[in-house]
């Protein structure tokens, strides 16, 4: 995936003019203060369904004509992918390990969580320590086969509306998932495939929306029991004889330490590449994995390759080089302060055009006449 030359000569002066006038203008004191995220959300809520669903239609017209590199970055990633968005794969619950192949001496079934709120308790729980996303992504890539999956509420008025009052526009969850997807070469598949399955406790519960991937990286102290532990050991090296279920306590060291080889190459190879994804088209969007303090030298990356996914992909280590990789990146941009100063100026003009997207519902809004003087003025509360 490359640019075109003739966006790549656009890409400075789109940059430039994110930032806009610099000059001080004194206040109008006829232009309405900014409203706070809760005068919005309470003007929302007032909302019938009917009018949400034409604001949100309104509000996805009028995105289509703001004229940022946030926006020129979007478009031009959707439309370099030859496949229409709308044949991509839902999302699907994860696969399970099966008891009776990997621990037929210790067979407990693996039985899912119902839907419904102690589920939701039970997953947010397992990722509390992860750093939440302000974005409400619809989109997610499958490292398992090569391909973007999406939720339910593609199309959902409250999620467009949320990640607007974020400064998210329309299509950029989908289009940072196409990124990740263009910067995935596939080396990890195996063993992101085995890390894919569905996690589970030694009473065999299944958490909905809970992978091993996950478990082995939420930071979380975790029940590993020996049906997937052993799963994940006969898919990725066929050993079946090193390790069997009941695994006395002698052995489960040894054993977590060979799943913990094999995980840690693939976590980074995952890890770098959604957090470099992430900061394609966000100025200043959370990492998790403990990336956050490399956003500005991911930013960095992009503006050396002209924001091009396909040139970063080229550049990006294998799982071995992960580290040398990092500290060559620390490097660079502490000793080339063109880099670095581009890297700060894109994450800037990224935030810019991120406050635009806010400004274009707020305005909206206004016009529609959703945000009457009462709830300005009240700082939330309608009265």
């Amino acid at each position: 995936m490359r640019l075109p030359r003739r966006a790549l000569l656009a890409l400075p002066v789109l940059l430039l003019a994110s930032f806009g006038l610099t000059a001080a203008v004194p206040a109008d004191p006829r232009v309405p203060e900014d409203p706070s995220d809760n005068d919005l959300r309470v003007a929302w809520r007032r909302l019938e369904p009917a009018q949400r669903a034409d604001l949100i239609e309104w509000f996805r017209a009028e995105a289509e004509w703001l004229d940022t590199f946030q926006l020129r970055l979007v478009k031009f990633v959707i439309e370099s992918e030859e496949r229409d968005p709308g044949t991509w794969p839902e999302l699907e619950p994860a696969p399970t390990y099966d008891p009776q192949v990997h621990a037929p001496a210790q067979p407990i079934a693996r039985r899912p969580m119902s839907p419904g709120a102690a589920a939701d308790r039970a997953r947010k729980k397992f990722f509390e320590k992860v750093p939440a996303r302000r974005l409400r992504s619809a989109w997610t890539y499958d490292y398992v086969g090569g391909t973007l999956r999406h939720g339910p509420d593609v199309d959902d008025p409250e999620r467009i509306f949320e990640n607007a009052l974020a400064g998210f526009p329309p299509r950029l969850d989908l289009a940072e998932a196409l990124v990740e997807r263009a910067l995935d070469d596939g080396s990890q598949r195996d063993v992101l495939t085995a890390f894919a399955h569905a996690y589970s406790d030694r009473e065999g519960t299944v958490i909905p929306g809970v992978t091993l991937y996950d478990a082995w990286c939420s930071g979380q102290d975790m029940e590993m029991p020996d049906v997937e532990c052993l799963g994940i050991l006969h898919d990725l090296t066929d050993d079946w004889r090193s390790f069997k279920a009941p695994v006395p306590g002698a052995k489960q060291k040894r054993l977590y330490d060979k799943i913990g080889a094999l995980f840690v190459p693939a976590y980074h190879h995952r890890g770098l590449r959604n957090a470099i994804a992430r900061s394609y088209l966000s100025g200043s969007p959370v990492l998790r994995d403990g990336y956050q303090e490399s956003l500005d030298r991911f930013h960095a990356l992009w503006e050396q390759h002209s924001s091009t996914p396909s040139a970063v992909r080229e550049v990006l280590p294998a799982a071995e080089d992960w580290e040398k990789f990092l500290t060559k990146l620390v490097k660079d941009c502490r000793g080339d302060k063109a880099l670095r100063e581009g890297g700060e100026r894109r994450r800037a003009a990224l935030d810019a055009d991120s406050a635009r997207v806010r400004a274009l519902l707020v305005r909206l809004m206004r016009e529609a006449g959703y945000l009457d003087s009462k709830i300005e003025r009240s700082g939330g509360e309608s009265r």
